[in-house]
């Protein structure tokens, strides 16, 4: 991952250094000295006081809270999404050898339960709370397990540039509200031992649109996540989620280890088939 990140750093460097190459000889003057956030590669960040301070309708409702997902069997319960999309066949073979080691008591390339991070959609359904602080600005949402960070940025930004920034597991995430729905646009996927569920993998096409309110006088929250990806799959895969506010539990720090897991059927090289 860190050498994606360089990658990235040094695309933003490359652009740089062309354009002053450019400048050299058009006589125009040259750009200025890195970081490349004042040239504009960038937004103003999210918590810069000048972009908190910036006149803007105020949200019309505060998602700011801890949140617990509700098991759900209409909806797969909590680990998986359902109903599922018609499966391309390459999707569906490995979906079906999913099927066949659980059956034999085997993980099958459970790559988060080897400590890879979840990504998204998986990070809305863990068992483990989640945590969102809300800005004028950014939702930020911290989930329990690994402590996962996921940024929605409110500000008017469009998605980062993917020749700069690099793909993430959770995606580049935007939001904005219709009415009292927040709707949240995410790309720019790492495709990388990322899976939507047990057997289904994301392309580097995998896109997610998510529609967030609040229900039951603020006490729920419903999630709809409608995702998409053409390599793997046909049409939308459309699934909701229920949240209950828990406003009596706070989110700790839960770490996946390899050294204390590896009695686990994911963890186990001699259970976790690939």
């Amino acid at each position: 991952m860190m050498r994606r990140v360089f990658c990235g750093a040094a695309a933003a460097a490359l652009v740089i250094l062309t354009a002053a190459a450019a400048a050299a000889q058009t006589g125009a003057p040259a750009p200025g000295p890195w970081p490349p956030q004042q040239q504009g590669f960038w937004p103003l960040g999210a918590l810069a006081p000048e972009n908190l301070r910036k006149p803007r309708a105020p949200a019309p409702v505060d998602l700011t809270g801890t949140w617990l997902i509700v098991p759900d069997a209409k909806t797969g319960g909590v680990s998986t999404f359902r109903p599922m999309p018609k499966l391309k066949p390459e999707a569906q073979r490995l979906f079906e050898l999913g099927q066949q080691a659980n059956a034999e008591g085997k993980a099958f390339r459970d790559d988060t339960g080897a400590c890879w991070p979840a990504g998204m959609p998986k990070y809305m359904n863990r068992v483990w709370p989640i945590q969102i602080f809300q800005l004028p600005t950014m939702i930020l949402m911290v989930q329990q397990l690994n402590n996962q960070l996921r940024w929605i940025y409110l500000d008017g930004r469009g998605h980062a540039d993917p020749e700069i920034a690099p793909p993430t597991y959770n995606g580049d995430s935007i939001g904005r509200w219709e009415g009292d729905t927040l709707v949240i646009d995410t790309t720019q996927f790492e495709p990388t031992r990322h899976w939507v569920e047990q057997g289904v993998p994301v392309s580097k096409q995998f896109h997610i649109v998510e529609r967030i309110r609040l229900a039951e006088g603020g006490k729920a929250m419903l999630v709809t996540l409608i995702m998409t990806d053409p390599v793997n799959w046909e049409g939308e895969w459309v699934n909701e989620k229920r949240y209950l506010r828990v406003d009596d539990q706070d989110s700790g720090e839960v770490q996946c280890l390899p050294d204390l897991n590896d009695h686990l059927p994911a963890t186990g090289p001699q259970h976790n088939v690939r």
